[in-house]
């Protein structure tokens, strides 16, 4: 979780583990890359999040979690990409973006730009 001001990140990238259960995670709302709600400023210039939960079935609500409507708080170029295993990604940001699973292995799911305030 990034709690800090003025955060700036150039190029990340995180597979979710492989091991876990929906219940430890997908229903505790874990995500690769979260921002923190009380963050004002942040920028991400780069992302991927990749599914392959190898052992069980589970199903992770986004990729990448970060506040809404902050006009300091800017995604760039971030992705989700299913690789293997079960289950998936629903969205790449909070409610964002396609779902990575098994009917779209390998075939990244991007945003390209997503400014998080309303226009």
């Amino acid at each position: 979780v990034w709690n800090g001001e003025n955060g700036k990140t150039f190029f990340y990238q995180c597979e979710l583990p492989y091991d876990v259960k929906q219940q430890n995670f997908g229903d505790q709302g874990y995500a690769g890359y979260v921002v923190a709600e009380h963050v004002q400023t942040h920028t991400l210039r780069g992302g991927g999040v990749y599914s392959y939960f190898r052992d069980h079935e589970v199903h992770c609500h986004c990729g990448f979690r970060a506040p809404e409507c902050r006009s300091g708080i800017n995604l760039l170029n971030i992705f989700t990409v299913y690789l293997n295993g079960n289950g998936g990604i629903n969205h790449v940001l909070n409610l964002q973006g396609d779902k990575c699973s098994s009917e779209t292995q390998g075939v990244p799911h991007f945003l390209s730009y997503f400014p998080m305030a309303q226009a």
